[in-house]
C-alpha cells in the first residue's frame, strides 16, 4: 500500500481512426450511467437489477486546435453520426508517480448544438466548446492506482 496523496492532474486525449491524437482537449469526463428495473422475488420481495448501462462522455475542447469540431460538423452535415474511435483519460499522482489510465472506445457523439462562432463583449474570452456522447463499450483500465493508506 502507498501513502495517501492528493491526485494532482488529469489528462484527456482523443484519438482518430488511425490512432493519431486529436489535439485540443481541455477537459474530459467519463461517467458510468446505470438504469435499474424492479424484479419481484417471492421470498425477497422487489429488488432492483441492472437493466442497462452506458458510459457518458463529456469533452471541453479548445477552439485553438478545432480538428474535432471540424470533424463533427463535417460528419453531421453529411447526415452521419460522428464517432470517436478511442479516448484515453489519465489521472496522475505526481508526488508518488502513480497513474490510472482508462480507455473507452466507440464514443457516439450526439451534440444537440455546436458553437461555430461567438463574439463576446465582456467576460470569459477563452474560445472553447463542449461535446457530449456515449459508449456501450466496457471501459478498459490500462493502469490502476495502488491502494492508498489514510
Amino acid at each position: 500500500m502507498a501513502i495517501a496523496r492528493d491526485i494532482k492532474l488529469k489528462n484527456c486525449q482523443v484519438y482518430n481512426d488511425n490512432g493519431d491524437p486529436i489535439y485540443g482537449t481541455l477537459e474530459g469526463r467519463m461517467v458510468l450511467k446505470v438504469e435499474y428495473g424492479d424484479v419481484n422475488r417471492l421470498q425477497k420481495g422487489t429488488i432492483q437489477t441492472v437493466d442497462n448501462w452506458y458510459v457518458e462522455v463529456t469533452l471541453r475542447i479548445t477552439a485553438t486546435n478545432a480538428d474535432l469540431k471540424y470533424y463533427c460538423v463535417d460528419q453531421i452535415t453529411k447526415g452521419k453520426t460522428p464517432v470517436l474511435p478511442m479516448l484515453i483519460g489519465e489521472t496522475l499522482d505526481k508526488e508518488a508517480g502513480n497513474s490510472e489510465r482508462v480507455r473507452i472506445s466507440d464514443i457516439v457523439l450526439n451534440p444537440e448544438e455546436i458553437t461555430l462562432w461567438e463574439a463576446r463583449a465582456e467576460g470569459n474570452e477563452n474560445a472553447s466548446y463542449e461535446l457530449r456522447g456515449r459508449s456501450n463499450v466496457k471501459p478498459d483500465f490500462l493502469d490502476k492506482l495502488p491502494e492508498y493508506e489514510e
